[in-house]
């Protein structure tokens, strides 16, 4: 019994101390200035798939000499240190018209499906959720990839010095998740006549794109994952088309809204 008690005492001691560490962690943490507890990040590799030190590809702005700098001509993907076919997401080059990636709050964004049906739609990241999905492998390109850059008055140059990333790296490769636009539309029931998409996103310049209806409704993709992941922003979180084979700036990030 003592043996018993003594032990229990030092369990309950021992949680106390361990307590007190915990709210002096927070407490230290929330003394830092501007900082959030609750948003600072432990120092652990195992928190958030950190890799080696020894790594460090990164995507670099499409500079060529002293002609560019502007994000417009998109960061690139290190095709140069790649391994295998799959590129990961912090790696996936990234052009987005100049505008920077919208803070979404996946809890109130909104996909509207409209137009030429005869149900219109309006769905919540949870409704596409709930609908199959499928998983397909599919590179992005951009329409620019391996074009020279221009200098003054449209001088065409690449230095040459230009790594394989500046010259050809706005091109990228990952396993993409969501549902295909092709059940969305069978559940709007498309309308006699209909024959063109129209995909607008959520940024700033609300980028938009019209696809055929045959194109949808083969192989177009409206998804929220990528390798295994959400999306990250500047990819189109929570939400963006994928058109299969098409270029680039087909692929419209931060969808909101098709119509038909």
């Amino acid at each position: 019994m003592n043996s018993k008690g003594s032990g229990r005492r030092r369990f309950l001691k021992d949680g106390a101390a361990l307590a007190g560490l915990t709210v002096g962690a927070v407490r230290a943490a929330s003394a830092i200035p501007g900082a959030d507890a609750s948003e600072l990040r432990p120092n652990d590799p195992h928190a958030y798939g950190e890799r080696s030190r020894f790594e460090d590809s990164t995507i670099r702005i499409g500079s060529l000499g002293r002609w560019t700098g502007i994000s417009d001509f998109g960061f690139r993907t290190p095709l140069q240190e790649s391994v295998g076919v799959i590129t990961p997401p912090s790696l996936h080059y990234i052009v987005s018209h100049g505008y920077d990636p919208p803070d979404i709050d996946p809890r109130q964004h909104r996909l509207l499906i409209h137009g030429m049906v005869d149900r219109p739609l309006i769905l919540t990241m949870d409704d596409l959720g709930r609908l199959p999905s499928v998983s397909r492998t599919h590179f992005l390109e951009c329409n620019a990839n391996s074009a020279p850059f221009s200098g003054p008055a449209g001088a065409a140059r690449v230095a040459p010095t230009a790594t394989i990333q500046q010259t050809h790296g706005l091109t990228s490769c990952s396993e993409w998740t969501g549902v295909p636009v092709s059940l969305l539309l069978e559940k709007v029931g498309v309308q006699t006549g209909a024959a063109w998409l129209i995909a607008e996103g959520s940024e700033a310049g609300e980028h938009t794109k019209s696809i055929p209806l045959e194109k949808a409704m083969d192989d177009l993709l409206v998804a929220y994952g990528q390798n295994g992941e959400a999306l990250r922003p500047e990819q189109g979180y929570p939400l963006r088309l994928l058109v299969p084979g098409w270029e680039g700036i087909n692929n419209v990030k931060w969808l909101r809204r098709i119509k038909v």
